[in-house]
């Protein structure tokens, strides 16, 4: 099977790249694929254990050269990044789209199967929990259970809630006025958002005695466990035909000093 017609295999719909920013970012793609990795974003230490592993293919979802649509200019460090892609000569897709708005947002999945909440899922971004928790109960949960050094909480601490917005990654300043201006969410789960904006609109919501709150888990932290769910159905799937897929991870952007 070549990289092409893998990932025409695994995106079901056939990976339309037209009206998306999902392409394949270097690379031959008529190479036989045995080998895939997944990562939420190729670094050059990424880069560089994908081709000791002997990858064929690397799925990220997240871009690589710094843009939204991987634009390649003549900044110095792009120019590194660009050599050392055609070093590892790996062929790079980006499969970031289609993650997230095929039949299910598979981004969210992968969150929800290593959180393991029991609850009602709507396929985008609605998560209803069977028993209600409260902000900071579910911000200490996500810290022991996914690998968060440190949550941030704004709004509400305390007080029950039941409905989540699961906007991970970072999508824009529309989900956090999702959050402020209607009673669908209590909490809203998010890599990163502008803090001076919508940050205050939930930490004034609180204040008036709304349960609002909004916890932040960093980009990586967030949206890293949908690359890793593909990468174990990529092994359910294909291992029939011989194709193995390994998750590397490409670590939190922050260090702390604890």
């Amino acid at each position: 099977m070549t990289v092409l017609e893998f990932m025409k295999k695994v995106d079901g719909p056939g990976f339309q790249t037209e009206g998306t920013v999902d392409n394949f970012k270097y690379g031959d793609t008529d190479r036989e694929v045995k080998k895939v990795v997944t990562c939420l974003t190729a670094t050059v230490d990424v880069l560089k254990a994908a081709k000791e592993w002997g990858a064929d293919l690397l799925i990220t979802h997240e871009p690589t050269y710094y843009t939204h649509v991987d634009f390649i200019d003549e900044y110095p460090l792009v120019k590194m990044k660009e050599a050392l892609v055609k070093e590892c000569d790996i062929p790079i897709c980006r499969f970031h789209d289609h993650m997230h708005f095929g039949r299910d947002d598979m981004i969210s999945l992968g969150f929800l199967k290593y959180i393991g909440w029991k609850g009602t899922f709507d396929g985008d971004v609605e998560f209803i929990l069977d028993e209600p928790k409260s902000p900071l109960e579910i911000a200490k949960e996500i810290e022991e259970k996914m690998d968060v050094r440190h949550v941030r909480i704004v709004g509400a601490r305390e007080g029950k809630v039941t409905k989540i917005g699961l906007f991970l990654g970072h999508r824009g300043d529309e989900c956090w006025g999702k959050l402020s201006k209607s009673d669908k969410y209590e909490l809203a789960l998010g890599g990163e958002w502008c803090e001076w904006c919508d940050g205050e609109k939930i930490r004034d919501a609180a204040q008036f005695g709304q349960q609002k709150t909004a916890l932040m888990l960093g980009h990586c932290a967030s949206e890293r466990y949908g690359m890793k769910y593909l990468a174990e159905l990529i092994n359910e799937e294909y291992a029939s035909e011989g194709i193995e897929a390994l998750y590397i991870e490409s670590g939190e952007l922050f260090t702390y000093t604890d």
